[in-house]
C-alpha cells in the first residue's frame, strides 16, 4: 500500500503536487510525483527499465496511454475532471514486467456533489460561469478557479463573483477575455468548504469556441421592382475565422394562407436574393457557428415588400 504526500500547497488554490512513496514493495522505481502546473508525471529508477508507458484511468475507465520519457517522466494532457480521482499507471520492464499505480484521490466529501460548472460568452468579451448548489449547507463557502494557459491546470481565483440571496458563492463574472488570448479548452474548477471542511469539487475543461452565445444579426432589405436582397452583418466573434458562420432565414406571407413558410439555409456569405409577389412579408434570422450545434435565439420579425416598392 502507498501513501499520498502533499508536497505543495496554497491557501487560495487547489493542491498543485502530489508525492508517493512505495512501501515494502520490490518496484524497480520509487518516488513517484505528480505536478500539476506542469503536468509531469515522475520517478526514479533505481534498476534498468526500459518500454515504460503511463496509463491515465477514471473510474477505472482508460482515457489514454503514452511512452514515458527516457523512461522516467511522461507529460500527462489535461483533458478530463481531476475533482472524482485519477489513477497513473505506471509499466515497464526491468528484467521482468512490472506495474505501479499513482492514485490521486477524489477531492472533498461524498455527499456534497454540486452540478457541473458551466460558462457563456457573450458579445465576444464578457463571460459567465455559474454552479448550482444542491444538498449542501447553508455555510458553504465555495472558491472558482481558472487556468490562465490553455491545456493547463488551474492557477487562478475568480476576480468576481457573484451571489445568491443567501450569500454564497454561485457564480463568477469576467468583464474582459484578455486573460484567455486562445480557444483551446481551459481548466476551470469549482471547491469549497462547510464548518472547515472541503465539499467535493467539480471541474471541466472548456473550449471558447463552445460557448459563445450570439444575438442574431440585423436584416436590412433593398428591393427593386419585385426582388429583395436581404443583408446582415457577421456576428461579433472571437473566432480568429469571421465568415465560418450558417445562417438561417424564415420568410413569411402576412396573411396569404396559402404561402408556406421558408426557411433558407446560407453559409460563409451575408447576403441573400429573394423574389417576392405583391404583398407584404416578414423575415427572421439566426445564426450559429459552423460545424457547431447551438444557434441564436430567432430575430425579431422585420417587415418587408410591397412598401420597399419605388413608384
Amino acid at each position: 500500500m502507498a501513501d499520498v504526500i502533499i508536497l505543495l500547497s496554497f491557501s487560495m488554490l487547489p493542491i498543485l503536487a502530489y508525492s508517493q512513496i512505495q512501501k515494502g514493495e520490490d518496484l524497480p522505481i520509487k518516488n513517484i510525483t505528480i505536478d500539476m502546473k506542469t503536468m509531469l508525471l515522475r520517478w526514479t529508477n533505481v534498476e534498468n527499465v526500459n518500454n515504460v508507458t503511463c496509463s491515465v484511468k477514471i473510474l477505472s475507465k482508460l482515457v489514454y496511454q503514452m511512452k514515458a520519457t527516457n523512461n522516467h517522466r511522461c507529460k500527462i494532457k489535461n483533458f478530463h475532471s481531476w475533482c472524482q480521482g485519477v489513477d497513473f499507471v505506471i509499466e515497464g520492464f526491468s528484467g521482468k514486467r512490472f506495474s505501479e499505480t499513482f492514485h490521486l484521490p477524489q477531492r472533498g466529501e461524498e455527499g456534497t456533489t454540486k452540478e457541473n460548472v458551466s460558462c457563456e460568452i457573450h458579445d465576444a468579451n464578457f463571460m459567465g460561469c455559474k454552479w448550482t448548489v444542491r444538498n449542501t449547507p447553508g455555510d458553504i463557502h465555495y472558491q472558482f478557479f481558472y487556468s490562465q494557459s490553455p491545456l493547463t491546470f488551474v492557477n487562478r481565483e475568480c476576480p468576481n463573483y457573484k451571489t445568491d440571496s443567501e450569500g454564497r458563492r454561485v457564480g463568477c463574472h469576467f468583464d474582459n477575455l484578455s486573460e484567455f488570448p486562445n480557444p483551446y479548452p481551459y481548466h476551470f474548477l469549482v471547491t469549497g468548504t462547510s464548518n472547515g471542511r472541503e465539499v467535493q469539487c467539480t471541474d471541466d475543461n472548456i473550449s471558447l469556441w463552445d460557448i459563445e452565445i450570439f444575438k442574431p444579426p440585423n436584416v436590412t432589405i433593398n428591393c427593386t421592382s419585385l426582388r429583395c436582397r436581404l443583408q446582415w452583418q457577421i456576428p461579433k466573434t472571437i473566432q480568429f475565422q469571421d465568415n465560418a458562420f450558417e445562417y438561417q432565414l424564415q420568410i413569411q406571407k402576412i396573411g396569404d394562407k396559402n404561402f408556406s413558410e421558408v426557411v433558407f439555409n446560407i453559409k460563409r456569405t451575408t447576403n441573400y436574393d429573394y423574389t417576392i409577389s405583391y404583398g407584404k412579408y416578414t423575415v427572421k434570422i439566426r445564426t450559429r457557428k459552423l460545424f457547431y450545434k447551438n444557434w441564436s435565439e430567432w430575430s425579431e420579425p422585420q417587415e418587408f415588400g410591397i412598401m420597399c416598392f419605388k413608384k
